[in-house]
């Protein structure tokens, strides 16, 4: 299962927030809450689709990243 978002006739595949692997979070866990969501995506995704994710207006960037994980911190 994963999360689409689509951009510009471009789309970016995020894994099920629920299905990240564990090293991912157990790596983000350091970094401060300002920066855990990019250390997230930079890990999980190629330079190509971060560059896609760079074109997004912050508003929808910011509802896309919501909805992915379902409104829960990474912090919690």
């Amino acid at each position: 299962m994963s999360y689409i978002i689509e951009h510009k006739g471009k789309k970016i595949e995020l894994p099920f927030f629920g299905n990240i692997p564990t090293g991912v979070i157990r790596k983000a866990r350091n970094v401060n809450e300002q920066e855990q969501t990019w250390f997230i995506l930079e890990e999980l995704l190629p330079a190509k689709e971060l560059a896609i994710l760079d074109e997004l207006p912050l508003n929808e960037f910011a509802k896309h990243m919501k909805a992915w994980t379902n409104g829960i911190s990474l912090g919690e």
